[in-house]
């Protein structure tokens, strides 16, 4: 039972990945061929630039569109052998659906067998390091998107400064100054409210820890090199269980408003 929810979270690790590459796609193509289009309408652009840049953008957008059609009419997790015959992809829903299914059998099973103590933190103990992968997988969403934010701050406040530099000059390029600013003025905000970099940080710290004790307990070192089998066990679930209770408290601060964060917590 194991085996099977750790294969469906990689189909479904898969599944939602495809979903956002088709996301991608479907945003770049078009926004990519408003700015061709814009370009295309400064007077001061060279001819001879225009058609550098042309070249290899034109492409860009019409394989950004087919990559995104494709993903958008094929989605959900790599390909598996249907019932009667054939190949098929589960959708990320169907997946979701399975996942909590298999992980409700398993806790039943659990719960109704006369399973000794020693067996369930074993369990346990093996679930933690899912929990890691997990963890480490929500801390590089976060990252993304904050090093996506600062990286269209940083270049949106140096094309802004270089935008109102000519903007005596060129009418036009005072409305893309604004929208520039407006884009900037938009990333800023949400970095400093939704805190992406601090989530990201406190998701890795958790998960190294996590992981930190999972290799300590089975080498036998640190504080469980003088302890029996089952003193290391329930020592390490009360460390993981700890440090899970730890992030859950974190992540409550930084869900609340600036003014009612608790600065302990942070």
């Amino acid at each position: 039972m194991t085996h099977r929810i750790r294969e469906i979270e990689h189909h479904l690790a898969i599944a939602r990945r495809r979903q956002r590459w088709s996301n991608v796609a479907l945003v770049f193509g078009p926004v990519l061929l408003v700015v061709l289009y814009a370009i295309a309408w400064i007077p001061a652009v060279d001819r001879k630039i225009l058609i550098a840049v042309y070249i290899p953008a034109v492409p860009i957008v019409f394989a950004s569109c087919v990559a995104s059609y494709f993903l958008k009419r094929n989605p959900g997790g790599p390909q598996v052998l249907a019932e009667g015959g054939g190949f098929m992809r589960e959708s990320e829903g169907d997946l979701e659906l399975a996942l909590a299914r298999h992980r409700d059998s398993r806790k039943q099973v659990l719960a109704q067998a006369d399973i000794e103590p020693k067996v369930r933190k074993i369990t346990y103990k093996e679930d933690a390091y899912s929990d890691v992968d997990q963890l480490r997988e929500e801390s590089k969403k976060y990252r993304s998107v904050n090093n996506t934010l600062q990286g269209v701050l940083i270049i949106g406040s140096l094309a802004a400064t270089a935008a109102s530099g000519i903007a005596a000059e060129l009418a036009v390029v005072r409305w893309v100054t604004l929208g520039i600013t407006f884009v900037v003025g938009i990333s800023s905000g949400f970095m400093g409210y939704f805190k992406y970099k601090e989530r990201s940080f406190y998701l890795q710290q958790t998960a190294d820890a996590i992981e930190q004790e999972w290799e300590a307990v089975e080498i036998g070192v640190g504080r469980y090199k003088r302890m029996s089998e089952e003193e290391a066990l329930a020592e390490f679930v009360e460390e993981v269980h700890r440090l899970k209770s730890e992030q859950k408290k974190r992540q409550q601060n930084l869900e609340q408003p600036p003014e009612a964060r608790n600065p302990n917590d942070s």
